[in-house]
């Protein structure tokens, strides 16, 4: 029993005396994980903008047009908030706490998060309405 007490109090220890920067580096990663995850959709998503554009100058009528315009739409929504967030991110955080940096970089990841889901999303509702027309 008092060997189990000691090895708990250990864990506990060494728990508790994490490196800070490597909690924050951690983290980091994981933010850029995401986001190379989500500029690997980069390039489908101009490809099915560029295809939507074509697709609209000749659509016959106006239930096709509302569709593109609504797919396109959601496409640049999407690029748009992905390019919004890289230009805000700020990795460095020079002149930070520890716990201003961790929640900085939790709150990121979450943003990063609703991205990599809007630019999935949209790749994924114009590739498939893309289907029928690709050769």
């Amino acid at each position: 029993m008092k060997k189990i007490s000691l090895l708990a109090i250990a864990a506990l220890a060494l728990g508790a005396c994490k490196d800070p920067k490597s909690e924050e580096k951690a983290v980091l990663n994981d933010v850029i994980k995401i986001h190379d995850t989500v500029m690997g959709y980069d390039e489908q998503l101009m490809h099915n903008k560029m295809k939507l554009d074509t697709l609209l100058t000749e659509a016959k009528n106006q239930e096709a047009k509302d569709k593109i315009n609504w797919l396109r739409s959601q496409l640049n929504k999407a690029d748009s908030n992905m390019s919004n967030w890289m230009q805000k991110f700020d990795p460095l955080q020079k002149g930070k706490t520890h716990q201003e940096i961790m929640n900085y970089l939790s709150a990121q990841k979450k943003e990063v998060h609703v991205v990599d889901s809007l630019v999935k999303k949209a790749v994924k509702e114009s590739g498939e309405y893309l289907k029928p027309f690709s050769k």
